[in-house]
């Protein structure tokens, strides 16, 4: 049995070296990916002078005496609206030239009078104050200069990079493919149709349905959820036909501890798989087992228990999908637990919490009732996991631990 430090440095490296693809997709559909390479603006934004108000473009020298009661009277010379081409006029001295917001400033002139400021007669426009230099000016390259990283490689892309990179006219942006990922519940008592009643001996297939969900959160394509039964035979026959498919990853739930009816590790063993791990020192979880199929593909047996199937796909399936996918380390919110807890010492506890934003604006976490692994009432409340490391044995109220959110890129602050 290894610590789950241990584990998830095994899951780290052997998932790195799975090397997925790459695609370029247009900005709609960039939300949720990872950058597959270091983008840079390809222009200045704004990519000219141009004006931030609707007023007169003026040369701010000339307006240097005005004031409400010695108003200075420029002649216009004429207007420019956005999109209008600016190249061959020069602002002459004396005058001055009517702008509408996001046009071209011409050459020439270094403010903007907005319209409301001045008045308008036969004889030109009447200017009361002095502007600032430069004033209501959006400057080219202000926003963005040309060469300007915008995103770095292994980056989480979400809607809000949409509209910068819009604004600098990149259509697509190239991302890693998502890994995929096949699922497979065991066990002769799951009932899938959730719809039916049970029969004698009989429980609802939970894990299936969440998996799935979870899988498709963590950004990978779960083509493939099988429920197969207790029998060696159908395990190694269902894991052929899926290897025919090249998936990145396959993750089963149940049969991975020792029991009589615990067949995946022999299984995986028949058909040359090697054994990166079986049995970690976690709880919820211990039978947890990691393995390298003879392609390549990444193996990962996780308990049955729906808890324990919960926190192997939070925390060492996650782990995988992310080094695959070229992120960084995820890392914990340091939070006040709310009451006392104990454990014994040499296992690493993943439970279940509620993270609380008190009126005063601090964070605090409590350790939720229903801790077993076969119990997920608690999943109605909670928000967080809280991660004990396995050297720690008491906690006291008030002392700081480790929270996840139940799903990584959820943003608990």
């Amino acid at each position: 049995m290894i610590s789950c430090k241990e584990a998830c440095d095994i899951i780290y490296k052997a998932a790195k070296d799975r090397d997925l693809r790459t695609e370029m997709l247009p900005l709609s559909d960039i939300s949720g990916r990872i950058c597959a390479r270091d983008v840079f603006a390809p222009i200045d934004i704004q990519p000219f002078d141009n004006s931030a108000m609707d007023g007169f473009a003026v040369f701010r020298d000339d307006l240097s005496s005005s004031s409400k009661n010695n108003p200075v009277t420029l002649a216009k010379v004429g207007g420019i609206a956005a999109g209008d081409c600016v190249s061959d006029i020069t602002l002459q001295r004396g005058a001055c030239v009517q702008i509408m917001t996001g046009a071209p400033v011409p050459a020439g002139a270094n403010a903007i009078v907005p319209v409301e400021l001045v008045s308008i007669n036969e004889e030109g426009v009447d200017f009361f104050s002095v502007p600032e230099q430069g004033a209501h000016i959006r400057r080219a390259g202000e926003d963005f200069k040309e060469g300007d990283l915008l995103l770095q490689k292994g980056q989480y892309l979400d809607t809000a990079h949409i509209l910068p990179l819009a604004t600098l006219g990149i259509s697509h942006v190239e991302v890693v493919k998502k890994p995929r990922v096949a699922f497979l519940s065991t066990g002769r008592e799951l009932v899938d149709d959730l719809s039916s009643s049970l029969g004698s001996g009989q429980i609802y297939n939970s894990n299936r349905p969440y998996a799935v969900a979870l899988l498709n959160d963590l950004g990978v394509e779960c083509f493939e959820s099988l429920t197969i039964r207790d029998e060696p035979e159908d395990f190694i026959g269902v894991l052929s036909v899926l290897l025919g498919q090249d998936p990145d990853m396959i993750i089963s739930s149940g049969a991975v501890s020792a029991g009589a009816f615990d067949f995946v590790k022999s299984g995986l063993e028949a058909i040359g798989a090697e054994i990166l791990y079986h049995k970690v020192k976690i709880k919820p979880g211990k039978p947890n087992l990691l393995a390298r199929l003879p392609n390549g593909t990444l193996y990962f047996g996780l308990p049955g228990n729906p808890v324990a199937t919960a926190v192997g796909l939070r925390f060492f399936v996650e782990l995988a999908i992310r080094a695959m996918s070229g992120l960084k380390n995820e890392c914990a919110l340091e939070v006040i637990l709310e009451q006392e807890y104990s454990k014994k010492e040499g296992l690493h506890m993943f439970l279940k919490g509620r993270l609380i934003y008190s009126k005063d604006g601090n964070l605090t976490v409590s350790v939720l009732e229903g801790q077993d692994s076969f119990m997920v009432s608690p999943f109605l409340k909670m928000n967080v996991w809280v991660s004990i490391p396995e050297e720690i044995t008491n906690i006291k109220k008030g002392d700081f631990v480790d929270v996840y959110p139940l799903y990584p890129r959820e943003r608990l602050v």
